[in-house]
């Protein structure tokens, strides 16, 4: 089995996103009811998801099983394992010493930039580093966890002297959405992608042809100007979106280097920004 290391249920999760229709639906049966699941047929799940039992063993194998059993057995594990120590975070549990935390958490966030690297050619982040560059107002927008990586990009941005927007309640930020024109600019953060806030603005703006830039998962069936993706590897256990925030601030930070690279004026910017704020030291 691939990614042996890695607990199934945080792999179906991550990967929901990625996955086809039937697949999906595979998925999230799997990661919603596992006790049950290790209790079933493969022709019972099947009925269960409404796909055909071929397609059960089709997914296991894709997923690197060699058939439903082999993944009964590895998903049983697993909840054995649940029943004598509480997962407290992805893959982390109760029960591990200090350093396997430490190698666990360190390794996912690690994971998570690489993966979200290897995710975004060089186009699409050249293509957002110049909508940025070219838009005459930015409305950064990000829910929950994704808000504290839109108020560090806000923060980054006016630092260039840009007219950028950004506020902790959703109401506010589509009211300013609103009075936007073609030549502003939209930047999404959500993981999941289907955050009703975020839909909502996304849906306006492309609308009323206003660029927008998504920085999170897999968008769905109507993707943005730009998407750029953030890979994390985060179960539905988990504390707080650790790996999910680190993957984000990967691509706002290297969007932020790519712009200082190409403005002539950035350090002399950042330095009188850096000077006022001083004076109330």
């Amino acid at each position: 089995m691939k990614n042996s290391k890695i607990s199934l249920i945080s792999r179906l999760s991550s990967d929901l996103e990625r996955m086809s229709k039937i697949e999906r639906s595979i998925a999230e049966t799997i990661i919603l009811s596992p006790q049950e699941i290790t209790e079933m047929s493969s022709q019972t799940l099947a009925q269960k998801c409404n796909v055909s039992q071929s397609s059960i063993i089709k997914f296991c194998q894709k997923i690197g099983f060699r058939g439903f059993p082999a993944l009964k057995i590895t998903l049983s594990a697993e909840m054995a394992r649940s029943e004598n120590a509480q997962q407290i975070h992805a893959g982390i549990f109760s029960d591990d010493s200090l350093g396997s935390v430490a190698k666990k958490l360190f390794n996912s966030k690690v994971s998570a930039m690489s993966e979200t690297m290897k995710m975004n050619s060089n186009e699409k982040l050249d293509e957002a580093v110049r909508l940025i560059e070219k838009s005459d107002r930015i409305l950064i927008m990000g829910i929950g966890g994704s808000a504290l990586v839109a108020q560090d990009m806000t923060l980054k941005l006016t630092k260039f002297g840009k007219s950028v927007i950004s506020s902790g309640d959703s109401h506010i930020q589509l009211a300013n959405l609103a009075s936007f024109r073609p030549d502003d600019l939209l930047v999404a953060i959500s993981y999941s992608g289907k955050t009703r806030e975020i839909s909502v603005a996304v849906d306006f703006a492309k609308e009323n042809n206003i660029p927008v830039v998504f920085v999170g998962g897999f968008y769905g069936d109507n993707p943005p100007d730009v998407l750029l993706h953030c890979a994390a590897d985060e179960s539905v256990v988990r504390s707080s979106s650790i790996a999910t925030r680190t993957a984000q601030f990967a691509i706002t930070d290297l969007l932020f280097v790519l712009l200082v690279q190409r403005r002539d004026d950035a350090a002399e910017r950042i330095s009188t920004s850096q000077e006022l704020v001083r004076k109330i030291r």
